[in-house]
């Protein structure tokens, strides 16, 4: 039998490889480099304590609680890409402004006029102010 041949019978049944290690993995390396300059040892500790939780994800047989870890991972990211490109989205729009109500505090798009203005929001129906400095 070959080596490769047992490594598939031995990781047969473990959860393996996802994203969350490849974070895990790329943070333990960042920090290695930066501890290259810095020498702490408590730095170092840290390191070895990702890397030793990274390999526990790949050998788990517990693929429930690591798939939940990985799913709550990748909400997480897809939350934060989401928000970069909604912001994104509002720095490229030059002919509108976004103003939160602040009574209900939904988010208005408003058109971008110099000056002061009333606006009503349309899910609470009340009225404020809108300040816009450059048109």
């Amino acid at each position: 039998m070959n080596f490769r041949y047992k490594l598939m019978q031995f990781m047969s049944g473990r959860y393996g490889v996802d994203k969350l290690f490849y974070v895990l993995f790329g943070v333990a390396s960042v920090l290695s480099i930066v501890n290259c300059f810095v020498r702490e040892i408590w730095l170092q500790f840290i390191v070895y304590a990702v890397v030793i939780y990274a390999f526990y994800r790949i050998l788990s047989r517990n693929i429930t609680a690591r798939r939940k870890e990985n799913q709550f991972f990748n909400k997480l990211i897809m939350g934060i890409k989401y928000k970069r490109n909604i912001h994104r989205q509002r720095k490229a729009d030059y002919s509108h402004i976004y103003k939160r109500c602040p009574a209900c505090h939904v988010v208005l798009r408003l058109p971008r006029r110099k000056g002061k203005h009333t606006t009503v929001c349309p899910k609470c129906n009340k009225e404020f102010k809108v300040y816009v400095f450059k048109a």
